[in-house]
């Protein structure tokens, strides 16, 4: 036995109580939901959000609408398959209940985790090391400071990632600057000299790029324009027709 075990699903919206015998932390990976602790009193979680739940807490929690949820359980008293010492330093994070907000990085890493896990459902190997990967990364978020780099050179690759994890969401330029341990505008000018536009620029060519993509797959404009973050469809197709000098259902006609 590894150190937690841990599973993605759906909460339903028909809200339950109850308590048990392990620790768990939770994290909302799509949609919102409504968590209850006893001790913390009620709250709202969506997408990026969580909480902790000690094995001492009572809790209620109900989905409202769609939403998937990632749970990491951890057993009480530890299992024999690890020290004391590192049971002792995990569960130093569950000597109170408390909501949190993932960072950046941790939103991508808790959406790769459960990705895999939801890849291949009957390997309990994999789910136990998703959980421990991102109990274990969460501890560090909550528990140290945040550490800053000097460097020069930006992760494209790794930006990109959490961009397309939150394109259909309004992406502050203040996140990407966070996500980069940099000050916003560190952010902006290391941003420009690497790629040669702006943050803003960059990420409008990112919503017009899934924007194509999704219109060629015979989506509806304004489906396409929630899909891709942007306000509106006629915002969408003021943007699409400024930058491509086509309307999106132009556009789309071509490939029907």
């Amino acid at each position: 036995m590894t150190l937690s075990e841990s599973d993605v699903f759906s909460l339903p919206e028909v809200a339950d109580t109850h308590d048990h015998d392990y620790h768990q932390l939770v994290v909302v990976l799509d949609g919102k939901t409504d968590f209850e602790i006893d001790s913390q009193g009620g709250q709202k979680l969506q997408s990026g959000a969580g909480c902790i739940v000690p094995s001492s807490e009572g809790h209620q929690f109900v989905g409202l609408g769609d939403n998937r949820i990632m749970v990491v359980n951890l057993p009480v008293p530890p299992p024999k398959a690890i020290t004391d010492e590192e049971y002792e330093i995990v569960s130093r994070l569950f000597d109170q209940a408390a909501y949190f907000e993932l960072n950046p990085r941790l939103q991508v890493l808790a959406s790769a985790l459960s990705g895999e896990m939801q890849q291949y459902p009957d390997d309990p190997m994999l789910a136990r090391a998703c959980g421990n990967t991102l109990l274990s990364a969460i501890r560090h978020q909550l528990t140290s400071k945040p550490v800053r780099t000097r460097g020069h050179q930006l992760d494209i690759d790794k930006l990109d990632q959490f961009i397309e994890l939150n394109l259909s969401r309004r992406v502050q330029i203040s996140q990407l600057a966070n996500f980069c341990f940099l000050s916003v505008s560190q952010f902006h000018e290391r941003f420009k000299e690497r790629t040669g536009m702006t943050p803003h620029q960059y990420l409008i060519r990112k919503r017009l790029e899934r924007a194509q993509l999704l219109l060629r797959d015979g989506h509806a404009p304004i489906q396409v324009a929630e899909m891709c973050g942007f306000s509106s469809q006629s915002a969408m197709t003021s943007v699409f027709s400024q930058t491509l000098g086509i309307t999106p259902l132009k556009y789309q006609k071509q490939f029907r």
